[in-house]
């Protein structure tokens, strides 16, 4: 398990990375309890995948950001028992996760862990028009960490001990996906 704290440049965000089940549950604590009661609750949700046996991508992280912190689970094929706590969190009717690919990377999550998301909103081509200046601009400030096509390159390396660059770029990912749909929920 690590903490940092990671600058996007637009935002400093207070990210763990881990596998344990008591950092997830703490993460998911952080946020239930974070969240204003009367704005919407809005978590932005990314995955990202490694290349794996016989050239399939395997999914290796869930990165969840509620826009001041973000949790990136270490997702294992050696069969790591994900908390319930993450299980009911994704599927809280309160709730809306947000994704650049949410659709695909959910449905790799549910067919690889089992784990399901009751409130997803796609954020692909359709959405992307109705976006503001706002996110033009936050997408500008963050520079070189998000790429035009707001993808992510498969690298068969995120191991156990990843590197300041992977952590951004999952934690960037999460951030952008959170951004874009706070604007939209709230246009």
């Amino acid at each position: 398990m690590s903490s940092s704290i990671v600058d996007l440049g637009v935002a400093k965000i207070e990210t763990t990375v881990t596998r344990q089940t008591s950092e997830i549950n703490r993460l998911v604590k952080t946020f239930l309890s974070n969240n204003n009661y009367y704005s919407k609750k809005i978590i932005g949700l990314g995955t990202e995948q490694a290349q794996k046996y016989s050239n399939r991508n395997k999914t290796v992280l869930l990165q969840l950001c509620d826009g001041r912190y973000c949790l990136i689970v270490q997702l294992s094929s050696h069969g790591l028992a994900l908390p319930r706590s993450l299980f009911n969190f994704l599927n809280l009717p309160d709730y809306t996760f947000v994704g650049i690919g949410i659709k695909k990377s959910l449905k790799m999550l549910e067919s690889e862990f089992g784990l399901t998301c009751k409130n997803a909103v796609e954020i692909g081509p359709p959405t992307r028009n109705l976006m503001t200046l706002e996110m033009t601009h936050l997408k500008h400030m963050m520079g070189n960490i998000v790429r035009n096509e707001l993808t992510s390159p498969i690298f068969d390396d995120w191991g156990a001990n990843l590197k300041e660059n992977q952590i951004k770029l999952a934690v960037s990912n999460a951030y952008l996906a959170f951004g874009m749909g706070n604007n939209l929920l709230h246009y």
